[in-house]
């Protein structure tokens, strides 16, 4: 298969870049040329809540010597993309209005959840690595300039994720309203980063510790590329180190002026001063963390855009599991607020059925049967809340909750599933599929209504009379689940256009035909 050439652009927060990839089939992802320019967006975005006219125009005459590039490399397809000072910022739609007008490029603002996913996926095309580190236990950790994500895995699946307002840019940005002394501005960064460390790590770390801290974000891949060339070392091929070498990295930063830095380590002037903010991160998180090692892989966000084009079009495998990921930190959401019991994995598989049968019928994806499970998981974590009004508890909650893998649409149409899951029908601005998802998981969950999984397992068939069978060898008393599935069953046909019907196989031992 021939090779193609894919483009990523990446609207950062304190920088814009472009990376020209070769893709092909057996052949991985090759970063062909990447271009940067040093543009911080999100000093307006954070500071004044909009991004200025001039920095606009900068923007855009930046953008159109990257789509002179793309066009120069013939490149098959692209993508582009927004961050935190984009998201952020109030006048993002005028922005890119402005973009699309004077260059053709599309930019897609991401939201959080959906940025770290691409991040993860740039670390798994770095093949065996990444799985062997998460497998062993690892903290993700992106040091970005906005603010700073960490993602704890145990056993290869994800366990948490939480994002920090602890961004190199937003710290650097508030030392400089401070005429303090090196020393005392890292004094300040310490006392602030630690005071949010500490509560994360009371709240989601709950005394957990990992082996390996793998560090990521621009800010770090900088740093850790030009301090290990400054001492004439190869950081490709030492890409690991002990507790004893990010303390020198540490040291190297704070010990230096920002002149000396921008000597030494041959940086650029607008770049140096968030130096010394991402090395206080980095340094106290591995500290957090309890890291005995830490990985500085030098992904990048563009490196994610490639590696999920690559997947997405056949060009490359597609190694770690990142469904996994999101179920496993959703089970994580259920069990903190209550809701790791054997009734709720009940509803979970006996919804699961449902779809299954339903799936061809209704045209359903794949896709789909990832949210209806995530709604089925989480559908009464709202009764820690409030257990008079469960549904609506559990849609607050989880509108607050980042989940690491949903798009913005993905995550509020689970909120909706959530929302509506006990009065699927009250609300005429419910979507439809919000709505078919809600009765599906409230007629699972009546089924094992007196939450002692009675039927064992039961038999889902659709027949050809548009009769949606639930079958049960069980030969004991279900009068209780029998009548919370008739009270389910009109607003399930309504939204479906299908009739459930229940039906208890008893054997003749029983007395009961």
């Amino acid at each position: 298969m021939a090779l193609k050439r894919f483009a990523s652009i990446d609207v950062g927060s304190f920088e814009i870049e472009l990376g020209i990839y070769e893709l092909g089939a057996g052949g991985g992802i090759r970063l062909v040329d990447n271009l940067r320019h040093v543009i911080a967006l999100g000093s307006d975005s954070y500071r004044d809540g909009e991004i200025s006219f001039p920095l606009v125009q900068e923007l855009i005459a930046v953008l159109k010597d990257f789509m002179r590039v793309i066009a120069e490399y013939r490149c098959t397809d692209y993508r582009a993309i927004a961050t935190s000072a984009l998201r952020e910022a109030t006048n993002s739609a005028i922005v890119l209005d402005q973009i699309k007008t004077r260059t053709g490029l599309d930019v897609q603002i991401l939201s959080n959840a959906e940025q770290r996913m691409l991040v993860l996926k740039a670390l798994a095309a770095c093949g065996e690595r990444f799985e062997t580190l998460v497998q062993e236990g690892a903290a993700v950790v992106e040091v970005g300039f906005g603010s700073m994500q960490v993602s704890l895995y145990e056993a290869g699946k994800m366990r948490s994720t939480q994002n920090l307002r602890l961004g190199a840019l937003r710290l650097r940005d508030t030392l400089q309203q401070l005429n303090s002394a090196r020393d005392d501005r890292e004094c300040i960064l310490q006392e602030t980063v630690a005071h949010e460390l500490e509560i994360y790590e009371n709240l989601h770390l709950c005394g957990r510790r990992v082996k390996n801290m793998i560090s990521i974000g621009d800010p770090i891949r900088v740093l850790y590329d030009k301090i290990m060339r400054a001492r004439n070392r190869d950081p490709e091929a030492e890409d690991f180190a002990d507790k004893q070498r990010v303390e020198e990295l540490y040291r190297y930063v704070v010990e230096r002026t920002d002149a000396e830095l921008e000597e030494t380590l041959d940086i650029n002037p607008a770049a140096t001063g968030v130096l010394l903010p991402a090395a206080v991160l980095y340094q106290r998180m591995a500290e957090t963390v309890g890291a005995e090692m830490v990985w500085f892989p030098g992904t990048r966000l563009i490196d994610g855009l490639a590696a999920e084009y690559a997947v997405a079009n056949s060009l490359m495998h597609r190694g770690h599991d990142f469904d996994a990921d999101i179920l496993a930190a959703v089970q994580e959401i259920a069990a903190r607020y209550g809701e790791g019991t054997v009734h709720r994995a009940c509803t979970v598989k006996i919804a699961l059925q449902i779809f299954d049968a339903l799936k061809k019928a209704q045209g359903f994806t794949t896709r789909d049967r990832i949210l209806l499970e995530i709604g089925a998981t989480l559908h009464h974590c709202g009764r820690y809340l409030n257990m008079g009004n469960a549904s609506g508890s559990s849609a607050d909650i989880i509108r607050a909750t980042e989940i690491v893998g949903l798009s913005k649409a993905e995550h509020a149409l689970i909120v909706q599933i959530l929302r509506n899951e006990e009065e699927v029908f009250e609300r005429r601005e419910v979507p439809l599929k919000a709505a078919k998802f809600a009765a599906v998981i409230r007629l699972a969950s009546a089924l094992d209504r007196s939450a002692k999984q009675k039927a064992g397992e039961y038999r889902v068939r659709l027949k050809e009379d548009g009769t949606l069978l639930f079958t049960t060898a069980y030969g004991g008393d279900m009068t209780l689940e029998r009548l919370s599935f008739l009270q389910c069953t009109p607003s399930f046909s309504n939204v479906f256009g299908i009739r459930p019907e229940f039906r208890q196989r008893r054997s003749l031992g029983s007395g009961v035909i």
